[in-house]
Formats: structure tokens, sequence, C-alpha cells
């Protein structure tokens, strides 16, 4: 199965990661919050990793990221005990990202011609027709109008903002005007003064408006979702064409690159009838939401995505969840409209599209290009693993080997909780490590932590009056992520 490629490699810290009903029955008790390798994090011992930092609330988000953490280390911590060159890691979600990428550039160069030479002469004349890198500082008078304003509060509104207009350009102070009359509270006292400002960063109508204007020139009334303004241009400033030639000449050049590369996709694509189908949306956001679901036989083979000679599975998908996002990724398509998902998931079909037209035209990444790449990552990962301790571990007297595993995990979630050590991301390992080695967390514990923490944690001391500092240091809040 082909992996899919859309937003490259992303990186995450904590995956999440649930029981299923097997796992359930299997440990019915409630003193359990995560186990993995053959260890088990209990209900006292994560209350007491929350005690490294009284100033961490006990909350079902911070529990849930704390065990995680636990499932990441130990699953890391094993797997460099069996081979300290992690060498049975599957580093596939990381390296077939980099390969995918690396296959459309080949792609790229292959089909993509176009002219990207520019003589001086035409950049001078692109340069003063779009005049890039302008910027201007504006004043404006605001008066809000309600999108339900009737007919009568609008030409109320109209009738001022004409009235102040007039005003202003017989020649009356146009500051002193906004100071008195404009509703915008941002720039009111400053008396309508916005600042320098560029295309882009303002409201269609009002940049138009704007950039229209000669410097102390008023203009006509102009209308945007915010209300009716009356702007005055103060300055105007460009970069010196000599000084930025060189600068533009490339922006036009990545321009020029970028268009031609959709064309190509939209000529490539057209014709194969893309077809996001009813209901994808909801599958997505859901697996988006819950990344350690497990999915087989038809939920699996589900069609998200279809298109002439393909289709994208909701299995596709919930690989490309956990191999190419981050938890803060994940969240931000689960909180996605369904216009956005329905691109998102047009964009994953047409990049099988673009893997399949690579492979029809012979192009393809060699075996020594893989192994060597999957070498240099298992080969960065293992000098992080002893980096942070979690690999060479050797047992004290009386340990077991996952009893030393244990300890040394605890002693550096302690130090991260603590802020004394930057957390180790797993990333798109994560799920596949706990594939192995077994890891999960169960979500039924986690209220049983926070009870357990917030009876067994001291009480935060009593602010200090300015000027005397506290008796002894407090501990400064770690990070989660």
């Amino acid at each position: 199965m082909r992996k899919l490629a859309a937003f490259g490699v992303l990186a995450a810290t904590v995956a999440f990661t649930a029981c299923d009903g097997m796992n359930q029955a299997m440990t019915s008790h409630t003193d359990v919050v995560a186990r993995a390798g053959g260890l088990e994090l209990t209900v006292e011992e994560a209350a007491g990793l929350l005690a490294q930092n009284p100033r961490l609330p006990a909350e079902p988000e911070v529990v849930d990221a704390v065990a995680n953490l636990w499932v990441d280390y130990v699953v890391l911590a094993t797997a460099a005990d069996r081979d300290s060159t992690l060498g049975s890691v599957d580093v596939a979600p990381i390296v077939d990202p980099i390969l995918e990428q690396q296959l459309f550039g080949k792609l790229n160069d292959q089909v993509i011609k176009v002219d990207t030479t520019f003589t001086d002469e035409e950049l001078r004349e692109i340069w003063e027709r779009e005049q890039p890198g302008t910027e201007v500082r504006a004043r404006h008078i605001l008066l809000r109008l309600a999108p339900d304003a009737t007919s009568d509060q609008r030409d109320s509104a109209l009738a001022l903002a004409n009235d102040l207009r007039a005003r202003a350009q017989a020649g009356e102070n146009f500051a002193d005007l906004a100071q008195e009359f404009s509703q915008d509270p941002g720039t009111r006292q400053s008396g309508g003064d916005l600042g320098f400002f560029g295309r882009g960063q303002m409201v269609a109508p009002f940049e138009a408006a704007a950039f229209a204007l000669d410097v102390g020139e008023v203009s006509d009334v102009v209308e945007t979702p915010f209300g009716l303004h009356i702007i005055k241009l103060e300055e105007r400033r460009a970069p010196e064409f000599d000084q930025a030639r060189d600068t533009f000449r490339m922006q036009l050049i990545q321009q020029r690159v970028a268009e031609a590369q959709q064309a190509y996709v939209e000529e490539l694509t057209s014709s194969l009838r893309i077809q996001v189908q009813d209901g994808a949306t909801a599958v997505a956001r859901d697996l988006a939401e819950k990344p350690e679901r497990n999915l087989s036989g038809r939920a699996a083979s589900r069609t998200l995505v279809s298109y002439e000679g393909g289709q994208l599975t909701a299995r596709e998908y919930l690989d490309w969840i956990r191999d190419r996002t981050s938890p803060s990724n994940r969240a931000q398509i689960a909180a996605m409209s369904d216009e956005n998902l329905e691109m998102l998931l047009e964009g994953m079909a047409q990049n099988e599209i673009l893997l399949a037209e690579a492979e029809r035209q012979g192009l393809q990444m060699t075996t020594e290009e893989r192994d060597s790449l999957s070498s240099e990552v298992r080969s960065q990962l293992a000098q992080a693993t002893q980096m942070i301790g979690l690999s060479g571990i050797q047992p004290q007297q009386g340990e077991t080997r996952e009893q030393a595993i244990e300890r040394r995990v605890m002693t550096f979630i302690e130090a991260v909780i603590r802020g004394e050590q930057q957390p180790l991301g797993l990333g798109p390992l994560a799920f596949s490590l706990r594939d192995t080695y077994n890891g999960e967390v169960f979500a039924r514990a986690v209220p049983k932590v926070i009870e357990t923490a917030q009876t067994s944690r001291p009480a935060l001391p009593m602010p200090q009056p300015q000027g005397q500092l506290p008796a002894t240091p407090q501990p400064e809040s770690g990070s989660q992520q």
C-alpha cells in the first residue's frame, strides 16, 4: 500500500492511544494508567509524577500527556535495550514522506518546463506595474454598521460618513475628526492612525481604496464587513528597484514555477473526476480526533475519495494521520469545516495520482537511497536516545532489566516535568513502537489520578509581599509537549 504525502514530515511529541475492548476486559481494575513493554504505570506513580511540579494542574489533558510520555519513553528504552542501534525500529513513517518529496522533485524536474529568464527591462516593467513591497500609512474613521441594519440606520450612517468626508476634504484636521467620531476603539485615540501596512493585510475593499489614494488624499466612503470607512493616506514607501532587483527576480521565478506546477496538476487530475464521498468528512474528522482507533474489514476499506483508476480509503487516511501529523495538526484537522476537509482529501488524492504518474514515467527512489536515509534516521534517533539516558541502561543490584528501564524512564520524565530536561518527541514512530511493545493508555484511570494528585499534593505557597523573596526556590512549570 502506497503511503500518502500531503504536508511533508510533521513531528509529534505525544501520541494519543487508548485501549480496545479486549484490553479493557483483561485489565478491569482502574489502578493502572498505562502499560508498555511489560511495565505498568500505576495511579500512585502517575500522581507522583504530577507532584514533581506543584504548579502543574491536575487536569485530564495533563494526566493524559504524562501517561503518553511514559509510554513513549518505555517503548523507546525497550527498543534500545534490545538493540542499541535501533535496527529493528520501523522508520518508514519518517523515511517515506522524505522519499516521496524527493520523488515529487524528480517528477517536477522532468515535466515542468518554464521560462524563468527575466531581463532587467522586464523586471522593471513588472516592478512598476505591481509595486511589490509598497507600504502605505493611513488614518481612517470607522462608523460601525450592523449586517442587519435597517434602511433608516444605513441612511443615517451613510449621511454622517459623507458629512465627515466633506469636512475632511474641506481641510478640517482628520485626526481630530477620528478622535471625535470614529468607532474603532483600537485607533480612535491615535486619530485613526493605522500605521504602515502592505498588500494582503487589510480586507480587500479597504486595501484597494487605500492603495489607490495619493498622499494627502481622502477616499470616498468605503464599506467593509466592519462598517463604513473614510480613509486618508498619510505616507507611501517602497524599496528601491536597484536594491530589491535580485530578490524580486527570485520571487518572480518562484511564482512562475508554482503557476506551472499548479497548471500541470490540474491538467493531470481534471479528467480523473476526483470525488469526495458522502460522509467522508465526518470519518476524516473522527479519525483525526481518535488516531488510536483500530480499523479493520469494511471500516478500513471504506472509500473516502474516488477517482478514475484509484481511491483513498479510510485505512490509508488513518495511516497518513498517524504517520504524517502531530497532535496539534490533528486538532486543527478535526476543527476544519467540511469544505476545508474536502480540500484536504482532494489534495491527498492528487498526491496519489502524482505518485502513480511518477511511477508510470519510470521515476523511483532506489533501494540504496531508502537504506541510506533509514540508516541516517536510526543513527540520529539512537544518538538522541543515548543523550537522554534511555540507551545503555544497566540494572542496579537486585533489579531486573525491566525495572531498570522503568527507573530510568521515571527519572527522565520527572526532569521533564520539573523543566530541567527537554522532551524527545517520537513523532510518527510512536505508533509503530507502541504496536511492537504493546503500549497503551487507559483513559478510565485518569479521574483516579486526578483525585489522588489533588488529595496528596501540598498547597501552593502564599504569594510573597513585593520585594521579599521566597524562602526556598519554587519549581518552574515544565513543558508537556
